[in-house]
């Protein structure tokens, strides 16, 4: 399983529940990606599609640009339903489908095996309750999770060692490390506090402890446990970030970022945090010195419990599926705002 910060063909965006509830988000996204990678949007049906172009056009965007996958789901969070891409030693490519957790949303659980219909791919059912949300990968055969993935497989009899021998198996794992979860985080998601951004570099969240002590305990022994960790280059390197307030039970991330060759775009949450997010970009920007570090308003998105990477999946190694996109004057995200480049 690659990392998110390997190349990438495409990206998927929940355009479902994105274009009615959170158009600014959608916008904004496709402003910062549309020239970087190929962008799928999944849509509820022709009309939605339609709508979804007239939104992007109006706001300047070449919305000819997306491709468009018209499929029965009801939730934007295609990280969490949607499937996983392997590949194989002998370079097969296989999509991965473990259970989805949310057993009243059948339609978003075949979401995986729906997508590798139309790219023509394998579809291998995974025996665990798990979203994406809940795994990183070095690209080199180290995950990272939380213990939330146990508590979520516990009805199958299955122990902590069996959850991390079933993900080996299937997605190539040959070190899974799970972390505590955040403390009444209602995800318990790995990606709400770390993000790898190269096979041998983590970024973990930091808590300022007069605001939530427990938490930051929580985060500070996740960070030390980890630099016990090896990697292809040596021990693993632990960076911190500051998370934002969790004040009034929104729990804003700075590490459910998206990488799209290149370019990272980062959740902010306005004013309330510019401080903190211009440390947090600051630090990405010191990470990865040849990228482009932008940032995208999620305040909308966070208030329903997930942010940017949430509502995205990466498509890995189908190059001649998903062509780059074509060159044009692309529009540039300042402060969440489209302005001319």
């Amino acid at each position: 399983m690659p990392g998110d910060f390997e190349k990438q063909s495409a990206i998927v965006l929940g355009c479902n529940e994105l274009f009615p509830f959170h158009p600014k988000v959608l916008v904004d996204l496709c402003a910062a990606l549309i020239d970087r990678i190929a962008l799928i949007g999944i849509v509820e049906n022709e009309e939605q599609r339609k709508q979804v172009i007239t939104l992007l056009c109006d706001w300047g965007l070449p919305a000819h640009l997306l491709h468009f996958v018209s499929l029965p789901v009801k939730g934007m969070w295609v990280r969490d339903y949607g499937p996983s891409f392997v590949r194989g030693r002998d370079g097969t490519i296989t999509i991965l489908d473990a259970q989805y957790l949310e057993t009243d949303r059948f339609e978003d659980d075949k979401a995986p095996s729906e997508l590798a219909a139309l790219l023509r791919l394998p579809v291998a059912d995974v025996p665990l309750t798990c979203e994406g949300g809940n795994l990183l990968s070095n690209g080199q055969g180290l995950c990272l999770t939380t213990t939330t993935l146990h508590a979520r497989n516990v009805h199958r009899g299955h122990t902590p060692q069996v959850v991390c021998n079933t993900l080996g198996h299937y997605y190539g794992f040959r070190q899974v490390i799970m972390l505590k979860s955040l403390l009444s985080e209602p995800t318990g998601h790995i990606d709400m506090f770390a993000t790898f951004v190269s096979p041998n570099v983590v970024v973990i969240g930091e808590y300022d402890p007069k605001i939530d002590p427990v938490n930051a305990d929580i985060l500070n022994e996740n960070a030390k446990m980890l630099t016990d960790a090896r990697t292809a280059f040596g021990p693993l390197r632990v960076v911190r970030i500051p998370m934002p307030s969790n004040r009034g039970g929104l729990w804003k991330t700075f590490t459910n970022v998206i990488y799209a060759n290149g370019t990272l775009i980062m959740p902010t949450y306005g004013a309330a945090e510019l401080e903190l997010q211009k440390e947090a970009m600051a630090t990405y920007q010191r990470l990865l010195p040849d990228w482009e570090v932008i940032g995208v308003d999620a305040t909308s998105v966070i208030k329903q419990r997930g942010s940017l990477r949430c509502v995205s999946i990466n498509i890995p190694w189908l190059e001649d599926v998903f062509p780059a996109p074509s060159e044009f004057k692309r529009p540039r995200l300042l402060s969440g705002s489209v302005v001319a480049a």
